[in-house]
């Protein structure tokens, strides 16, 4: 399919073909940015590379983000999320998107960072001034966040180093590509990046979560009888519901899909939804033995932060399996979905809890 909207784009829709493009960087290259129409961003992330350079910049990141490594956060964060179920109980009634949904992933990132969990809301605080200073070009508007951002990360990589942690923070300060350190502006694109990342999708995916548990017939009950289920459902929910809608490359080389130069969207709902694949591809069937879902991409730019999104997912849905087992949704409450540049997810889901 092809628009003519931002530039001029093709999107590719089945499963085979996204794979082919996302597993082809030597053809299809991030270079040129990953989303239609461009994002703008503070320094220049990671997935906006090819390897050879992709691949040193990932693996500063990469071994602090295996399932092994994030499972160290699980008490920690379980602990967080039945706090605020508890909060939520006392209040009778609530809208589960920013009491829960919007709670846990800046935690998380702060967390996974060697920060205080409580201070996860901060860094979404700092990036939306700078994005608005950034649309409306004030400039001392935006030096003044990037200041404060500048000035908080220093402070708690100070305190680290003297602590003698093994932070994603440190590994940042310390990385090197090529042989040399990584500059200033580099860091601090790394940083907003992995904010960015780990906090938008990983809401949607919460969000969705959400949703499905109760309307999806007969899920909870099955999952409180089956609980060796709760993985493959988290996996499903994210197949049916993909937060990152798309992803973009740019061909660097003619191909049967498109000429040299054309950008591609290539559209992982489409994807997750290929009969080819899916047997019986809208239906809810967390029991799928074979789910190989692209919601997390696919190649060598396939999402570093899978392991954690996948634990906040699970503990989630087990805490509120355990603490909110019967909510249900305010009588009025219709699902509206919506999202940015490449996400999607559902706006609000007013419960009553009582």
């Amino acid at each position: 399919m092809h628009s003519t909207r931002h530039g001029g784009f093709t999107a590719a829709l089945t499963y085979d073909t996204i794979k082919q493009i996302l597993g082809d960087h030597g053809t299809y290259s991030s270079i040129d940015g990953i989303a239609i129409p461009r994002l703008t961003m503070t320094g220049k992330p990671p997935v906006d590379f090819d390897p050879p350079l992709h691949t040193m910049y990932r693996k500063i990141l990469q071994r602090h983000f295996t399932r092994t490594a994030v499972a160290q956060y699980d008490d920690t964060l379980r602990t967080l999320v039945r706090h605020r179920i508890k909060e939520l109980l006392a209040q009778g009634s609530a809208d589960l998107v920013p009491a829960l949904a919007h709670y846990l992933p800046p935690a998380a990132i702060a967390l996974i960072l060697g920060m205080p969990p409580e201070d996860g809301g901060k860094f979404l605080v700092w990036l939306d001034r700078l994005f608005l200073a950034a649309r409306t070009a004030d400039r001392e508007a935006g030096d003044l966040a990037l200041g404060e951002f500048k000035g908080y990360i220093a402070d708690q990589l100070e305190q680290q180093r003297a602590a003698g942690a093994d932070t994603v923070a440190l590994a940042i300060a310390d990385g090197t590509v090529d042989g040399r350190p990584l500059s200033a502006e580099e860091q601090i694109g790394m940083f907003v990046f992995l904010i960015i990342a780990g906090h938008e999708t990983t809401v949607h995916g919460l969000s969705s979560m959400l949703y499905f548990l109760p309307t999806v017939d007969g899920l909870r009950a099955r999952l409180v009888e089956e609980p060796a289920l709760l993985p493959r459902m988290v996996d499903e929910c994210l197949r049916i519901e993909s937060p990152v809608v798309g992803i973009a490359r740019t061909a660097h080389a003619e191909t049967a899909l498109v000429p040299d130069g054309r950008r591609v969207l290539a559209v992982l709902n489409a994807a997750n939804h290929d009969p080819a694949v899916f047997e019986a591809p809208t239906e809810f069937r967390c029991e799928r033995d074979r789910n190989p879902h692209l919601a997390f991409g696919y190649g060598v730019h396939r999402c570093v932060g899978e392991h954690l999104a996948l634990l906040e997912m699970r503990i989630v849905a087990e805490e509120v399996l355990s603490l909110l087992p019967d909510y249900r949704f305010a009588p009025d409450f219709r699902p509206q979905w919506s999202g940015g540049k490449m996400t999607r997810g559902i706006e609000s889901l007013p419960v009553q809890l009582r």
